[in-house]
């Protein structure tokens, strides 16, 4: 804790304040299925997944003064033919309406031409983000889009944060 202080007092990021991605395994998996018409035994693989992925959402960290500091999480599929990274999550204040304001984050995901391996399913993704809160909002909500190329950004998550009762 005394560490994390003095690294934001010269400017500097924690880990936890950086954009950090793992990796979704499979493994492969032995099946057999009888087919109903032939009656016959039939081998195949397929893959499951050894990892969990993480549900996109939004939860908070902790509330000190006026400072909100919360948690972006997600996952994206990265399968095949179709390599999909994220290379960022970039931050867009959005409209201020009375004592509530809106802060948009979109998750950026870039394509990437080749294969992707057998045992790759896709990718979590997780950040620490903080935001000052400014004297008379009450009322914070979250939203975080998924942004592909050549593509309108998606809703993934919302979370409203009401500060009425705290304050």
């Amino acid at each position: 804790m005394i560490l994390a202080s003095i690294f934001t007092l010269f400017g500097c990021k924690t880990k936890a304040q950086t954009l950090q991605i793992a990796t979704i395994y499979t493994e492969p998996k032995q099946v057999t299925r009888e087919v109903p018409e032939t009656g016959k035994q039939h081998t195949y693989t397929t893959f499951q997944e050894v990892t969990e992925r993480l549900v996109p959402a939004v939860s908070l960290v902790s509330k000190e003064d006026k400072v909100l500091r919360f948690r972006i999480q997600g996952n994206i599929s990265s399968r095949g033919s179709q390599i999909r990274k994220v290379s960022k999550i970039r931050f867009e204040q959005g409209e201020q309406f009375g004592n509530s304001i809106i802060l948009k984050y979109y998750v950026v995901v870039r394509h990437i031409p080749g294969k992707e391996g057998a045992t790759i399913a896709g990718y979590n993704y997780t950040k620490e983000e903080k935001y000052k809160i400014p004297a008379h909002v009450k009322v914070i909500n979250i939203e975080v889009y998924e942004e592909h190329p050549n593509q309108e950004p998606k809703l993934i998550a919302k979370q409203k944060f009401d500060f009425f009762a705290k304050m």
